[in-house]
């Protein structure tokens, strides 16, 4: 009921769709009929003034006065057609804007690339660009789509002709099924009408390139009361004769090409082709390497170029990055048609400038390296040998019946008032620093005469007895020292060196001083050849200062005893000091003349 009724209304409106009234439109029955076991093309011209062309070809008397009447329609010069269909039982007028798969707008010709039945229905076109007078042209065609059995000898629906030579277009499906050989035909080309042209086959006395194109033959065909006219689509392709030639390798040009290490590349490899009616051309990339021949995976061939006569193809090869390796391979570029092959060999070269810029900057780059490694080293040598002892996991203490690892000696009393002021005193320094850096954390063991000698004994038999059982004695150097008493152990300390090579002495510079005339020789000999180590105030106090890791370097090389052991060495020295120096004398002397040391170390020093 729904249907009926949309009928009905479609029926008042006259056949007004989409805004225009097709009921005016010139309008024509074209039969299209199709092999089922082939593939055909199909073509609809817009053509406004189809009946008027149509009287004009059958040559009807016109007026000389006023010429054959051409409607306004004909006048448009037509550019490109807007489409629309309709289905054979009616319906909607839809505008056909080129989705379809089967359909193809080409400018003013509508082009069926399928054949099936289901196209059938009515088509109608006017101009996409048109004025408010010209809404009433338009042109209406009726397309029935019928198929047929095969034809035994049918007539190509392409064509090739060659150029300069003599040819003939023969219409399809004349001659097959009962249709007629030689009708009254109508010939279109590119959808103009040739009017001259009413015989099949269609004569050419000479190919040109403005003979290719799609061609359509029109005859008429009666079926019952209507009358129809069928049409057959021939493409034409104009040709010349096939090359005699192989491919032509237009690129690459060189056979070596100067390239960059780690740099992305592009090779191309173009050829020229001769034309060949059945053509097939090969185009590939392969490398050459050590006698064998791979092919290397490229992008698919582009047509750079196209005629009638030869066809450029270019195939490009993408390097991410040139390797080292790829200097050593040839890439081959390679063309084929039907006459034979042609192969380009292509050599990459490094860059000489490249080259040596590589060797330069790497040269460079490791003078830089050596310098700063060499900085490094001379800045942190100290840390580099105290880093290979402790991997070497040697001592020197084993077997040399040495009971101290150093003594301490520091000067006794306060500070005079020349001295400058320092946040960290001597004593300090030697009686808290030195035990709690060196004993404690590193496990040496350090002799402290206020501390681990007991007093009542000889100051001087005191001195010489625990520098014959130490293996350094360190000396903390200020003008209180060096003016003061205290330098008789370092004098003492010195003469037992000469005798002694376990011995060693390392001076530590607290602050600075000027030595005095009264300093003994042997000391301000000893004071310009013993190893100095600088206090710096508070920036040296930290055990992790360059300070302690210098005396470090000084102190005896040794397998560092863990926390309790070092406590236990401790605590059983003192002991056993205690007990030495009370069996050997009831009392200490104060006296620190060199009449006191002669007798221990008469020799004289070599320097």
């Amino acid at each position: 009921m729904l249907r009926v009724g949309w009928l009905f209304l479609w029926f008042v409106a006259g056949g007004r769709t989409e805004g225009f009234n097709i009921s005016g439109c010139h309008t024509s029955h074209v039969l299209w009929q199709f092999s089922a076991d082939s593939a055909e093309e199909f073509v609809l011209f817009c053509d406004f003034a189809e009946p008027e062309r149509r009287r004009f070809h059958h040559r009807e008397p016109v007026s000389p006065a006023r010429g054959p009447e051409r409607p306004p329609c004909q006048r448009l010069g037509l550019s490109e057609a807007q489409w629309y269909h309709q289905a054979r039982d009616g319906g909607v007028l839809q505008e056909i804007t080129g989705k379809q798969s089967h359909l193809l707008l080409d400018k003013t010709a509508l082009r069926f690339l399928t054949a099936d039945s289901s196209h059938a229905g009515s088509y109608v076109c006017r101009p996409r660009t048109r004025s408010p007078g010209d809404e009433a042209c338009c042109a209406r065609t009726v397309l029935k789509v019928r198929p047929r059995p095969p034809c035994p000898h049918p007539a190509p629906r392409t064509r090739y002709l060659r150029l300069g030579s003599t040819d003939a277009i023969h219409c399809p499906g004349l001659g097959c099924h009962g249709a007629p050989l030689s009708p009254e035909l109508t010939w279109y080309q590119n959808g103009t009408l040739l009017s001259e042209r009413r015989s099949n086959p269609l004569q050419l006395d000479a190919i040109y390139d403005f003979h290719q194109g799609t061609y359509a033959c029109d005859y008429p065909e009666a079926e019952g009361a209507s009358n129809w006219t069928v049409r057959a689509v021939v493409h034409v392709k104009t040709i010349v004769k096939n090359t005699t030639f192989k491919p032509d390798i237009v690129e690459p040009v060189q056979e070596t090409l100067e390239v960059e290490l780690g740099k992305p590349l592009i090779l191309n490899c173009t050829a020229r082709f001769g034309f060949e009616e059945h053509f097939s051309p090969v185009l590939r990339w392969y490398s050459r390497d050590s006698g064998q021949e791979l092919e290397i995976p490229a992008e698919e061939g582009r047509r750079l170029r196209a005629s009638v006569e030869v066809e450029v193809i270019r195939r490009t090869l993408r390097l991410d990055s040139v390797a080292q390796s790829d200097l050593h391979r040839t890439f081959v570029c390679f063309a084929q048609n039907s006459l034979g092959n042609t192969s380009k060999p292509l050599r990459l070269r490094g860059k000489q400038g490249a080259v040596l810029l590589c060797v330069l900057l790497g040269t460079v780059a490791a003078l830089a390296s050596a310098l700063a490694a060499g900085a490094l080293l001379f800045i942190y040598w100290i840390e580099v040998l105290l880093l290979c002892r402790t991997c070497q996991d040697q001592d020197e203490t084993l077997g040399d019946k040495k009971e101290f690892d150093a003594f301490i000696s520091c000067a006794k009393g306060s500070a005079s008032e020349s001295e400058p002021a320092s946040p960290v005193s001597e004593g300090r320094l030697a009686l808290k620093l030195f035990p709690e850096v060196l004993e404690n954390k590193y496990g040496y063991t350090l002799c402290l005469l206020e501390r681990d000698v007991a007093p009542g004994g000889v100051y001087t038999e005191d001195i010489v007895s625990i520098i014959k059982k130490s293996r350094r004695g360190i000396f903390i150097l200020s003008p209180n020292y060096v003016n003061g008493p205290s330098v008789f152990e370092l004098q003492a300390a010195v003469s037992l060196a000469l005798d002694d090579h376990t011995l060693k002495l390392i001076l530590v510079k607290f602050c600075p001083f000027q030595e005095p005339e009264s300093l003994p020789d042997l000391v301000r000999k000893a004071l310009r050849v013993l190893p100095t180590v600088t206090w710096r105030g508070l920036k040296s106090a930290p055990p992790n200062s360059r300070f302690w890791t210098r005396m470090r370097y000084h102190m005896p090389v040794k397998a560092p005893p863990g926390l309790l052991w070092s406590r236990f060495r401790v605590i059983s020295r003192a002991f056993s000091l205690g007990r030495l120096s009370k069996a050997e004398a009831p009392g200490r002397s104060s006296q620190t003349g060199t009449g006191d040391l002669a007798h221990t170390h008469p020799a004289p020093l070599p320097w």
